[in-house]
């Protein structure tokens, strides 16, 4: 089969691999679509050395496809299945896995999971990381459930108050799946960050106000304070970077939840300052809710279809990335890779 590996950074190539075969707890996926997202691109690039220990490896996380075999012990989905994913493994019955918490997997295999490998024609997963998708979901729309999925996960933590007005920091992938997932939970979102087309694209997803960058990590908060006096109190940062965490905390309303994805540095804010608006601080690491997320596209709620920019091949997946991380990038919506047909 063919299968997309990196081999060092930024050195993609197309190759021939075995196909995977399943464990008693496995299925086997033939990968319909791929959209690659920020973490693939951190990936593709290992910033920091943080991602890939060691090469060649496989990547990938949002993915959607068909079932074709299942393990001995595997009963939740069948061959034939149209199946999204979950972009982490976990083991299923440690009292996090139990409470529905999988992305907080408390079994020492699972700490740091082994990263998926899903950028390639078929592919091996935890039957337990998937969701069969409703008759009115389309592969498209199931490749691109991270950020919906994110978001209901900051949700939990951030838990608006009816028509409160939520910020969503970081206009990319993750964003446009946040912002539709904001707007569909029924709340305003002002959309914070993006050059180039990805403004428009927020304001597409459901944004009501996008407060664009005109250079890469100006700071636009007094932009934000100009629509939301006084700060605001649900804020979602999902660009895992320190000028997104610093956006949040000059942003935020006195008593204001913050959920951050993630950044190298430290946070932007003494203890004192915490203490002095009486802020809380979330982490958000990925989420467990693809049924949530399938549900509300079933609904006709969200719609991410008008992201993508780009179509190509998986014999393409190096000019994908090439696109998603070259010169014109700010002009690159979702890019969706056609691995088989649906």
């Amino acid at each position: 089969m063919k299968a997309g590996l990196l081999f060092g950074p930024g050195d993609l190539r197309i190759v021939d691999a075995p196909m995977p075969e399943a464990g008693p707890d496995d299925a086997i996926l033939r990968i319909v679509r791929l959209a690659p997202y920020g973490t693939d691109i951190a990936t593709y690039l290992n910033k920091g050395g943080r991602y890939v220990s060691a090469y060649p490896t496989g990547f990938g996380a949002d993915i959607s496809g068909v079932v074709t075999a299942v393990g001995a012990n595997v009963t939740s989905v069948r061959v034939g299945d149209r199946v999204s994913a979950l972009a982490l493994a976990h083991c299923g019955r440690c009292a996090n896995c139990r409470k529905g918490r999988t992305n907080l997997c408390l079994d020492p295999a699972f700490r740091m999971p082994p990263r998926m490998a899903v950028a390639q024609e078929f592919a091996r997963l935890q039957a337990r990381q998937l969701a069969i998708l409703p008759d009115n979901v389309s592969f498209d729309d199931a490749a691109m459930l991270g950020g919906i999925v994110d978001l209901l996960n900051a949700w939990d933590k951030m838990r608006p108050e009816i028509g409160e007005t939520v910020a969503i920091v970081g206009v990319g992938a993750m964003g446009w799946g946040a912002i539709a997932g904001a707007r569909a939970l029924g709340h305003p979102v002002i959309a914070i960050g993006g050059t180039g087309i990805r403004a428009a694209l927020a304001h597409r997803c459901g944004a009501d106000h996008v407060v664009p960058l005109r250079v890469h990590d100006e700071d636009v908060s007094d932009q934000v304070l100009a629509l939301a006096p006084g700060g605001v109190g649900a804020i979602m940062e999902t660009s895992a970077t320190d000028w997104g965490v610093k956006q949040c905390f000059r942003i935020a309303a006195p008593g204001a939840r913050i959920v951050t994805t993630g950044a190298p540095g430290s946070l932007p804010a003494s203890g004192w300052e915490v203490v002095g608006k009486e802020l809380a601080i979330f982490g958000s690491r990925a989420g467990h809710n693809q049924e949530g997320a399938l549900r509300l596209i079933a609904a006709g709620k969200i719609d991410l279809k008008p992201t993508i920019t780009h179509r190509l091949p998986l014999d393409d997946l190096p000019e994908a990335f090439s696109l998603l991380t070259g010169s014109d990038s700010r002009n690159v919506g979702r890019i969706m890779i056609d691995v088989s047909a649906a």
